[in-house]
């Protein structure tokens, strides 16, 4: 499986070339998320961006998050995964650099964006990708049958009466396993992780509802030090991402409509260009579920 480094470096040298064909970089100041905001996901370039600059920081996250799941979990021979608003996948190749060699995964991908450069199935797994929203995906599933779901940040951008509507799905339709465990991953803002946490908390109780008990865990909520992720996990070295970030850094100055006299292009003035590389601003939560006998 291919190396975070080097999938973000594929990244780079895409948009090396998109920019180099005249690509709009101005569409970049889109990409932020405080205060409700969502990018245009849409936007190739955008994604190219999106991916240099949280990357290594979600794959970091969803490691320890994965991690932290199998310490309770001991999967059979298949561990089955619904990643509802998987994005370019890249919580599967986490899932697999903690996962015991002998489990294979079922995965199944749910976007409404049908992202380039997703992550490929390993050797043994078998991926499949539905475009199309969550709430759609959920009310074509006849029952529920995964042994985790998992919201990859998508969480943040689901409405209230989204979420209500996916409970109303969770009620009536159950689940076919006796154990079921949901994963959260969240904004660390605190406006939206407010939010993000009180939805979190009425999937649960929609959960709840069905005669299904979290474990003692259920809710809590799990924070990165404030360390450089390089160095807490050899797995995310930045030493050879130097060449990715310094384009990061460059790309309002290498806009079309750069300014020399203001030194500045007017429309990317808010565009951010700083990589996330400190794992302090991992949120996540894991609820384990079990029906009562």
């Amino acid at each position: 499986m291919i190396s975070i480094t080097d999938y973000i470096n594929n990244k780079a040298e895409n948009l090396k070339e998109k920019v180099a064909n005249g690509c709009d970089l101005c569409g970049c100041r889109s990409l932020r998320f405080d205060y409700g905001n969502l990018p245009d996901y849409n936007n190739d370039l955008l994604q190219d961006v999106y991916v240099i600059r949280y990357g290594l920081a979600y794959a970091f996250e969803y490691k320890r998050m994965y991690k932290r799941l199998l310490e309770n979990l001991a999967p059979g021979r298949t561990l089955e995964v619904t990643s509802l608003g998987c994005g370019n996948m890249v919580d599967y190749w986490s899932l697999k650099q903690v996962l015991p060699a002998n489990c294979s995964v079922r995965y199944h991908g749910v976007d409404v964006i049908d992202w380039n450069d997703k992550f490929p199935a390993w050797a043994g797994d078998r991926i499949d990708f539905v475009q199309e929203g969550i709430n759609d995906y959920l009310a074509e599933c006849n029952s529920l049958t995964s042994d985790v779901y998992v919201f990859p940040k998508s969480i943040s951008e689901l409405s209230k009466d989204e979420v209500e509507d996916i409970c109303r799905m969770i009620r009536e339709k159950g689940f076919a396993k006796d154990e079921v465990h949901f994963l959260f991953s969240m904004r660390a803002n605190q406006y939206n992780l407010d939010c993000d946490m009180a939805k979190t908390e009425r999937i649960s109780k929609a959960i709840m509802e069905l005669g299904m008990l979290p474990d003692t865990e259920a809710c809590a909520l799990y924070e990165g030090l404030d360390k450089m992720i390089c160095n807490c996990d050899r797995d995310f070295s930045i030493d050879e991402l130097n060449g990715a970030y310094n384009l990061l850094n460059n790309l309002p100055y290498m806009c079309d409509n750069y300014n020399e006299s203001n030194r500045v292009c007017e429309r990317c003035r808010e565009n951010r260009t700083q990589p996330m590389l400190k794992a302090k601003y991992m949120r996540y939560q894991i609820y384990t579920f079990r029906k009562v006998a």
